[in-house]
């Protein structure tokens, strides 16, 4: 299980972390970031949704804050999340993006995913992604549950078809 401290949420809110720190219910609790696949399947994701970001209308962003639940004691950073346009811009999103992305790290615990999972359901994210480089393997989650997806490939009405196995792919080039 990941550390934890606990702060009051305005010190969350005011505090520049390194790595940024998820908070839920007065905890500071550590994210998994950093390793090679984890950051290059960030990227790639970033840039194929990138590309189609202005014919479909939205807006894609990595590791920004979201106030989970419509209170104060819960902030969730995705890896990768997809607003539809037009959205509110502001510090921290207190509106559901459209996609969230969650990248899976060696180190994550499948008890601290799904409650992540269940964070972003509740908070009315209609769509999640559970992506895991390392077994390859995509999950989505939705009003129906959570559902593996053998093909790996997943859609949406506003990103279009996502071909993971390409991503993995280009994760997986020789780095000579």
């Amino acid at each position: 299980m990941a550390a934890s401290v606990t702060v009051p949420v305005e010190e969350y809110l005011r505090t520049t972390y390194h790595p940024d720190m998820e908070y839920v219910d007065g905890e500071l609790v550590e994210r998994h970031v950093g390793e090679h696949k984890h950051g290059c399947l960030q990227a790639e994701i970033v840039l194929e949704l990138g590309a189609r970001r202005r014919v479909r209308r939205f807006r894609i962003m990595t590791e920004v804050r979201l106030r989970v639940w419509g209170t104060k004691h819960r902030y969730r950073i995705p890896d990768a999340c997809v607003m539809a346009l037009p959205y509110h811009s502001e510090p921290v999103l207190t509106t559901p993006p459209h996609l969230v992305i969650e990248i899976v790290s060696p180190d994550d615990e499948a008890a601290d995913l799904l409650a992540k999972v269940s964070d972003y359901l509740r908070f009315g994210v209609p769509h999640v992604w559970l992506v895991n480089p390392y077994k390859y393997t995509v999950q989505e989650a939705g009003r129906d549950g959570l559902r593996d997806c053998p093909s790996r490939v997943v859609e949406t009405e506003l990103v279009g078809q996502v071909d993971f196995n390409d991503l993995f792919a280009r994760v997986d080039e020789a780095t000579e």
